[in-house]
């Protein structure tokens, strides 16, 4: 029997699930020269462009910028709060604590700042600054993934080395379903995976092997000779150790994606080694809903997981709250509003 000692630092994490404020997508932010107003998202103009700057609707409610001042509209147009707040966030629910009445009383709410510095109080719908902020629901706090303290565990394996199997063993891992532990091991400077039958799951031809998780999946990172690739805890191979970056995404909906980088250019793949994005482009990270791309030229475009996409022609994107539609800078360095179909909503 050969007993192995080995520290596994873990960081434990307090996270929190953000649920972006529900936005209003019938009506679409519209810019035309330097003025703005609102279209529909089949580009028909609803409120005339005459604003220095708009917001998304919600709860009923959009803050626009008259001059340097903030107010708010309602979706027939007509200025509901005068334009006098040097911050003006959107509307949404909240609670205020009622002793009759369990959950407290529901009420629209927005943060807001009458000062230079920008210190903000909670309005009502009509602009009345109320004596407390009310409680928001907490899955509605923004997602907070810093790690508040470090763990050190010391793991230590028995485990017989038949023929001179391993060297030393570094990590363990189990599938779903399986009461099969799995062990990332070194032999003579090399890193192999072994089950406790003593099968070899992942040869012992790899300068390292690491475990990582993404959601509730985990895979093997392998690097060889200096080039990364992507290995199912099972052994089979999900993407060539051919890479020399590789990235793991997991999405909102708990799919896995990998962002892959070799020869100079960055790919996307799914974890069935189908290639999502099979064009090289010089950068690509994700954007909750999708992947920006950066072309050679530095223009940026987009592809949205449902596989449509938008070519770089843009100096700046980003994705609108988790919705099919995205911010965008032109080259004249000025905002707009797109459609996963392309639509603009603006003319310069």
């Amino acid at each position: 029997m050969k007993k192995i000692s080995v520290l596994i630092v873990l960081s434990t994490m307090l996270t929190s699930i953000a649920v972006a404020q529900d936005v209003d997508m019938s009506l679409i932010p519209y810019r035309s020269g330097d003025k703005w107003g609102y279209s529909s998202p089949e580009k028909n103009i609803l409120i005339t462009p005459k604003y220095a700057e708009t917001s998304w609707f919600s709860e009923g409610y959009a803050a626009v910028r008259i001059g340097k001042k903030w107010g708010y509209i309602n979706k027939a147009g007509k200025l509901v709060i005068p334009a006098k707040y040097t911050v003006a966030k959107s509307f949404r629910k909240g609670y205020l604590p009622n002793a009759t009445k369990s959950g407290g009383d529901s009420i629209l709410f927005a943060g807001a700042s009458l000062k230079p510095s920008g210190y903000e109080v909670c309005i009502n719908t009509k602009g009345v600054t109320l004596p407390k902020c009310p409680a928001i629901p907490e899955n509605s706090v923004a997602q907070n993934q810093i790690p508040i303290q470090s763990v050190v565990t010391q793991r230590t394996y028995s485990v017989p080395n038949n023929n001179g199997l391993f060297d030393k063993i570094e990590n363990d891992y189990k599938i779903a379903g399986s009461n099969e532990t799995y062990y990332i091991a070194q032999k003579g400077g090399m890193y192999g995976v072994f089950n406790t039958k003593f099968d070899t799951i992942v040869p012992f031809n790899f300068n390292r092997i690491e475990l990582l998780n993404s959601g509730d999946h985990q895979y093997l990172k392998v690097t060889k000779d200096g080039k990364s690739g992507l290995v199912a805890p099972g052994g089979s191979i999900i993407v060539n150790p051919e890479n020399t970056n590789l990235k793991l995404v997991n999405t909102s909906e708990n799919v896995d994606y990998v962002i892959v980088q070799r020869d100079g250019k960055t790919y996307v793949k799914d974890m069935k080694n189908n290639d999502f994005i099979s064009k090289g482009y010089s950068d690509i990270v994700y954007d909750d809903g999708g992947f920006i791309v950066t072309a050679d030229n530095k223009l940026k475009g987009y592809y949205f997981l449902n596989n449509t996409s938008i070519a770089p022609k843009y100096t700046e994107v980003k994705r609108v709250n988790g919705g099919k539609y995205l911010q965008v800078k032109t080259f004249a360095g000025k905002t707009g509003y797109i459609s996963a179909a392309g639509n603009e909503y603006f003319v310069e």
